[in-house]
């Protein structure tokens, strides 16, 4: 995904004026030294309830097979390898533990090389030599997070291509360019071979493999890798990657085509590149981003499309909503997590995708110092972007500041990440209202629903499960909420009888219910 860097202004003017916008904003977003992060609750919530009963129906019969929540680790490997022991340990904990995100995916940047990249941080290093050739020493900041991920026996370990090494790209350059036609089966071969080179070296497999990542832009600025695919040649570059794969590192599956928009491109080329037989045999999941922010109209029609093929999909990269579109802005508060909760929601329920995958972990985007404006971190401002779930200072090895800066979206990721497993079963859940949405799933006798309330005042709600056998019943076990005051913090229990449960929703809130069913009697 491009950074593009914004025009400068004066920061301290910004700041006053963001302190004037925001001043009557409470915040509860805040920079950690250790992972635990669950807060007293609060005080009994004395803004008005709303009249109206949102009532929630899931129907156990319609589900999906859920693979799980992710993000990526493209950039931050570089700058944060220069942290202390501590703080990258820290970090992991904040990631991969049971305790932090628990994240179910991982995707690792196969880097080209950097070549022609003019921000030195977005130039990883590319193992290729030459042809069968490889320095298997040349990214160690890269393999030392995907080995820290693997080590939490992340489920899957994906790696990604935005630019194959300039042997293979029509300029010779990491950007700007395009995949070089004639030499699609070298491309092909040399990825497999990195596959299962960091198998042999460092002992961890990646299971899926992306060879183009939103292949649609050349990324001829430069300020990060990106090659161009025509639509012409996808096909063929997903056959050369699968075949080279049963060759090389046949554990592992591939994912195409990562087109960075649903409406404008992936709707009308899926059918150029994936609707042929030997590509499909090769196909494991039809990969997209979300970056034109799509309607349910537009997920809907792409889930169709999708299932067409009888291939499952995945979300594998969203960032940067600046309230309006794609854009700069930091903003660490509940406006942007419930968002991010909504998101969630329209892409499982309207598109049907299997997994959602944040862009980047943690950015250096925070618009601000922290370490010569403390606090600065919490408040909105237009230098920064929202393309992290949790924050650094770029220049913490050198500055001493290696905290890591979690905002709303982190903590409602977690809501979802921490709770709906891979394996689990994610049934659609319909409700009457406009303000409250959720998503459920289901493993063994677990029931989860993440219910989000949009609005500015307690949202009472009912959930009903229509379990086939009326002997079936719920028992609530914990509730998780997130709000513009807490984040993860235990909640009441709701009420329950038999197959209802009822509970009120905070205001701007996301709320993850847990529930056992049982059989009456037993």
């Amino acid at each position: 995904m491009s950074n593009e860097r914004w025009k400068h202004w004066s920061f301290s003017l910004l700041l006053r004026a963001t302190t004037l916008v925001f001043a009557a904003l409470v915040l509860a977003v805040f920079a950690i030294d250790s992972v635990s992060q669950n807060i007293s609750p609060k005080s009994k919530d004395q803004r008005p309830v709303s009249t109206h009963q949102a009532t929630l129906s899931i129907s156990p019969n319609v589900g999906l097979n859920w693979q799980g929540f992710g993000a990526s680790g493209a950039w931050w490997p570089g700058p944060v390898s220069g942290f202390s022991q501590g703080a990258k340990d820290r970090l992991g904990r904040i990631l991969f533990s049971r305790s932090g995100l628990y994240l179910a995916q991982y995707r690792y940047n196969i880097g080209g090389g950097g070549v022609g990249v003019i921000v030195p941080w977005k130039a990883p290093s590319t193992f290729y030599v030459g042809p069968g050739k490889y320095n298997w020493s040349a990214d160690p900041a890269g393999i030392e997070f995907l080995k820290m991920a693997n080590s939490y026996h992340v489920p899957d370990l994906v790696g990604f291509v935005n630019s194959a090494p300039t042997a293979f790209t029509t300029n010779h350059r990491s950007c700007g360019g395009s995949l070089n036609p004639s030499d699609v089966a070298s491309y092909a071969t040399y990825l497999a071979q990195v596959i299962r080179g960091i198998k042999v070296h460092f002992g961890v497999t990646i299971n899926y493999v992306s060879p183009m990542n939103e292949p649609d832009n050349n990324f001829g600025s430069c300020k990060q890798e990106g090659m161009a695919v025509p639509v012409s040649l996808r096909s063929r570059v997903v056959i050369a990657v699968g075949e080279a794969l049963a060759r090389y590192a046949p554990w592992c599956k591939e994912i195409a085509d990562e087109s960075s928009k649903v409406s404008t491109l992936l709707l009308p080329h899926l059918d150029k590149w994936a609707k042929n037989a030997t590509t499909l045999k090769y196909l494991a999941v039809v990969a997209h981003h979300l970056y034109d922010f799509p309607n349910d109209t537009v997920l809907s029609e792409m889930s169709a499309k999708v299932r067409s093929l009888h291939k499952p999909s995945w979300m594998t990269e969203i960032c940067c909503y600046n309230g309006t579109r794609f854009g700069y802005q930091y903003d660490p508060t509940m406006v942007s997590g419930m968002w991010l909760a909504q998101t969630i929601y329209s892409d499982i329920t309207f598109g049907r995708d299997r997994a959602f995958d944040w862009w980047t972990a943690v950015s250096p985007n925070l618009g601000c110092n922290p370490k010569s404006i403390p606090g600065c971190w919490d408040q909105v401002n237009y230098l920064g972007r929202n393309d992290g779930l949790a924050y650094y200072d770029i220049s913490g090895a050198k500055n001493g500041d290696q905290n890591f800066y979690l905002t709303k979206r982190y903590f409602v990721f977690g809501n979802y990440s921490r709770f709906i497993r891979p394996g689990a079963k994610v049934h659609f859940v319909q409700s009457d209202s406009s303000n409250v949405f959720a998503v459920s799933s289901k493993t063994q006798n677990t029931w989860t629903v993440v219910v989000g309330n949009k609005s500015a005042s307690s949202a009472p709600m009912t959930l009903e499960i229509d379990f086939p056998n009326s002997r079936y019943s719920l028992v609530p076990t914990k509730t998780i909420v997130t709000d513009v005051a807490s984040s993860w913090r235990e909640g009441n229990l709701p009420e329950v009888k038999g197959n209802t449960a009822i509970a009120s929703i905070p205001p701007n809130s996301v709320t993850t219910f847990i529930f056992q069913s049982k059989v009456e009697g037993r």
